[in-house]
């Protein structure tokens, strides 16, 4: 992947994933799954690169966590979206459809 396919995902990660978490709590494994199927495969979101991403939305209350045991000894984190993470989530889309926009007029595609 090329600095600037990184660059732009990193901008819409936020989004992507609070877009993903209206539909239902997810866990990590299970985000950086919807990526890449939803995607076919272009759109691709590493763990490591998510927890950073899901730890930023829980430290400014648009997501919460909680843990889910799967079978004897074993836990899952899963996500939520709360009302301040819906909010937050219609305010960058609309900004990235400004900022689309805007791209697309700058190359004559409007």
């Amino acid at each position: 992947m090329s600095q600037n396919q990184d660059n732009f995902k990193r901008g819409t990660a936020e989004m992507l994933v609070l877009y993903l978490l209206q539909k239902e709590d997810l866990y990590g494994y299970q985000i950086t799954q919807e990526f890449a199927k939803k995607s076919n495969g272009v759109y691709t979101m590493l763990e490591g690169s998510l927890y950073p991403i899901l730890y930023r939305l829980i430290d400014t209350g648009c997501i919460t966590d909680y843990t889910v045991l799967v079978g004897k000894r074993r836990q899952r984190r899963y996500y939520h979206i709360e009302e301040k993470g819906k909010k937050y989530y219609k305010e960058i889309l609309e900004e990235y459809k400004d900022i689309t926009k805007a791209i697309n007029s700058i190359m004559d595609k409007a």
